[in-house]
Protein backbone atom coordinates (compact mmCIF):
# COMPACT_ATOMS: atom_id res chain seq x y z
CA UNK A 1 0.00 0.00 0.00
CA UNK A 2 2.61 2.69 1.17
CA UNK A 3 5.29 2.83 -1.57
CA UNK A 4 8.76 2.02 -0.16
CA UNK A 5 10.53 4.74 -1.58
CA UNK A 6 7.97 7.49 -1.44
CA UNK A 7 7.76 10.67 0.14
CA UNK A 8 6.97 11.28 3.81
CA UNK A 9 5.81 14.26 4.87
CA UNK A 10 5.17 15.52 8.36
CA UNK A 11 2.65 18.65 8.51
CA UNK A 12 2.13 20.70 11.35
CA UNK A 13 -0.35 23.97 11.63
CA UNK A 14 1.75 26.39 13.21
CA UNK A 15 0.34 29.27 15.71
CA UNK A 16 2.90 32.17 14.37
CA UNK A 17 4.16 31.14 11.24
CA UNK A 18 6.66 33.67 10.78
CA UNK A 19 8.02 32.41 14.26
CA UNK A 20 8.14 28.21 12.55
CA UNK A 21 9.01 28.77 9.51
CA UNK A 22 12.22 31.36 11.13
CA UNK A 23 12.91 27.98 13.98
CA UNK A 24 13.22 25.17 11.03
CA UNK A 25 15.41 27.14 8.61
CA UNK A 26 17.49 29.30 10.79
CA UNK A 27 17.75 27.81 13.54
CA UNK A 28 17.46 23.48 12.28
CA UNK A 29 19.14 24.75 8.96
CA UNK A 30 16.94 23.05 7.03
CA UNK A 31 16.48 23.56 3.76
CA UNK A 32 13.30 24.72 2.07
CA UNK A 33 11.87 22.98 -0.89
CA UNK A 34 9.33 25.08 -2.05
CA UNK A 35 7.15 27.30 -0.29
CA UNK A 36 3.72 29.42 -1.27
CA UNK A 37 2.34 32.39 0.02
CA UNK A 38 -1.39 33.33 -1.06
CA UNK A 39 -2.76 35.36 2.62
CA UNK A 40 -2.78 34.45 6.08
CA UNK A 41 -4.96 31.62 5.36
CA UNK A 42 -3.38 29.87 2.45
CA UNK A 43 0.26 29.46 2.98
CA UNK A 44 3.02 26.92 4.00
CA UNK A 45 6.39 26.04 3.46
CA UNK A 46 8.19 22.28 2.84
CA UNK A 47 11.51 21.58 4.50
CA UNK A 48 13.32 18.72 3.36
CA UNK A 49 14.61 16.85 6.34
CA UNK A 50 16.49 13.72 5.80
CA UNK A 51 14.85 11.60 3.66
CA UNK A 52 11.27 13.36 4.17
CA UNK A 53 9.63 15.99 4.67
CA UNK A 54 8.36 18.75 6.93
CA UNK A 55 6.03 20.87 6.31
CA UNK A 56 4.78 24.14 8.38
CA UNK A 57 1.21 25.56 7.62
CA UNK A 58 -0.14 29.12 8.39
CA UNK A 59 -3.99 28.95 9.87
CA UNK A 60 -6.05 26.83 7.90
CA UNK A 61 -9.85 27.88 7.68
CA UNK A 62 -12.48 26.22 9.39
CA UNK A 63 -9.35 25.35 11.58
CA UNK A 64 -8.66 26.15 15.35
CA UNK A 65 -4.87 25.97 16.43
CA UNK A 66 -4.24 22.89 19.07
CA UNK A 67 -1.10 22.67 20.95
CA UNK A 68 0.91 19.41 19.42
CA UNK A 69 0.62 16.55 21.57
CA UNK A 70 1.71 13.06 22.10
CA UNK A 71 3.65 13.40 18.76
CA UNK A 72 7.07 14.39 17.91
CA UNK A 73 10.06 14.61 15.23
CA UNK A 74 13.18 12.61 15.32
CA UNK A 75 15.67 13.55 12.94
CA UNK A 76 19.15 12.22 12.48
CA UNK A 77 22.46 15.12 12.70
CA UNK A 78 26.05 14.20 12.01
CA UNK A 79 27.02 15.01 15.50
CA UNK A 80 24.56 16.03 18.12
CA UNK A 81 26.70 17.09 20.50
CA UNK A 82 27.90 20.06 17.95
CA UNK A 83 24.44 20.37 17.25
CA UNK A 84 24.18 21.01 20.70
CA UNK A 85 26.52 23.52 21.01
CA UNK A 86 25.29 25.56 17.70
CA UNK A 87 21.75 25.44 19.16
CA UNK A 88 22.96 27.06 22.56
CA UNK A 89 23.95 30.06 20.52
CA UNK A 90 20.17 30.55 19.36
CA UNK A 91 16.77 30.89 21.16
CA UNK A 92 16.09 27.45 21.08
CA UNK A 93 14.09 25.76 24.48
CA UNK A 94 16.58 22.77 24.62
CA UNK A 95 15.12 20.48 26.87
CA UNK A 96 17.30 18.05 27.39
CA UNK A 97 21.23 18.11 26.90
CA UNK A 98 22.82 15.22 24.63
CA UNK A 99 22.24 12.01 26.47
CA UNK A 100 23.59 8.75 25.58
CA UNK A 101 20.67 6.24 25.76
CA UNK A 102 20.99 2.32 26.30
CA UNK A 103 19.47 1.58 22.21
CA UNK A 104 22.84 3.43 21.13
CA UNK A 105 21.67 6.96 19.99
CA UNK A 106 22.83 10.46 22.18
CA UNK A 107 19.76 12.28 21.99
CA UNK A 108 19.00 16.35 22.19
CA UNK A 109 15.72 16.78 23.20
CA UNK A 110 14.00 20.63 22.06
CA UNK A 111 10.90 22.33 21.27
CA UNK A 112 9.83 23.76 18.16
CA UNK A 113 7.62 27.66 18.90
CA UNK A 114 4.70 25.82 19.06
CA UNK A 115 5.60 23.46 21.89
CA UNK A 116 6.30 20.53 19.70
CA UNK A 117 8.93 17.73 21.33
CA UNK A 118 11.49 17.13 18.51
CA UNK A 119 14.51 14.54 19.51
CA UNK A 120 17.64 15.70 17.18
CA UNK A 121 20.18 12.12 17.20
CA UNK A 122 23.00 10.57 16.47
CA UNK A 123 24.63 7.63 17.04
CA UNK A 124 26.69 7.26 20.40
CA UNK A 125 30.35 6.22 20.16
CA UNK A 126 31.17 3.19 20.61
CA UNK A 127 33.43 2.45 23.89
CA UNK A 128 37.03 0.69 22.74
Amino acid sequence: MIREKGIFRMMLVAKDYAASIAFYRDALGLAVDHDWYYGPKDCGTVFTAGAGLVEILGALPGMEYAVPQGAWLAMEVDDVDAAYQALLQKSVNILEAPTTYPWGHRIMKLTDPDGLLIWLFSPAAKAS
